[in-house]
């Protein structure tokens, strides 16, 4: 992990504040999602991934993307629990800050 707890929920919450502000401009345009703006967007993921030196499951990619993607940053609350069992302790990941927390959890 490249980021610092700080620097890590900031750019968290600077991708969903994205996502968020792209899902308005294409519902007031009217336009596809698939619009040249949204590379940016993936860009800046595609970097914040790869600071974050994540180990990636070829099924379900990096614990950063199930965040994002599959609990919508934590709104679907009964997708946010992890069992760790090396630690034999459940997670409940409803935020970036407990993301990190994970992430650089040590065994």
């Amino acid at each position: 992990m490249k980021l610092d707890k700080r620097q890590f929920c900031t750019a968290v919450d600077t991708y969903k504040t994205m996502l968020e502000e792209e899902h308005q401009m294409i519902d007031a345009l009217d336009i596809s999602p698939e619009w040249k703006g949204a590379d940016w967007i993936a860009n800046y993921y595609d970097l914040l991934s790869d600071l974050c030196e994540l180990e990636e499951d070829p099924y379900v990619g990096t614990d950063l993307d199930w965040f994002c993607f599959e609990t919508d940053f934590g709104r679907k609350k009964d997708y946010c629990k992890v069992y760790d069992k090396h630690t034999d302790r459940t997670w409940t990941i409803e935020t970036p800050d407990v993301l990190y927390d994970f992430i650089t959890r040590e065994w």
